[in-house]
């Protein structure tokens, strides 16, 4: 991979990873006017459970970047074990 290359790949992985924050951050918002508005009880754990999902696929995309900077194609992790990290199904 030329250096260009991995520099644009760089930049477009953390553009996905801060884009998903910012989603993340909307749906925080989102359960915080739920709250607020006094929504069903189970509509907000829902939402809640739909946050801690995303969060959990944020240090997926996370650590698999992080391994790939280290690494860089000398081991790969099995995004099985990734998620098992964070107890998703």
């Amino acid at each position: 991979m030329k250096k260009e290359d991995k520099i644009s790949s760089e930049k477009e992985s953390a553009e996905k990873i801060v884009n998903r924050i910012s989603r993340i951050e909307g749906q925080l918002r989102g359960v915080r006017k739920m709250v607020e508005d006094k929504k069903q009880c189970l509509d907000v754990i829902t939402q809640i459970t739909a946050i801690r999902e995303a969060v959990s696929m944020l240090g997926i995309e996370l650590l698999k970047n992080d391994f790939v900077c280290k690494f860089d194609g000398k081991k790969k992790i099995d995004e099985k074990y990734l998620k098992s990290l964070f107890k998703m199904q």
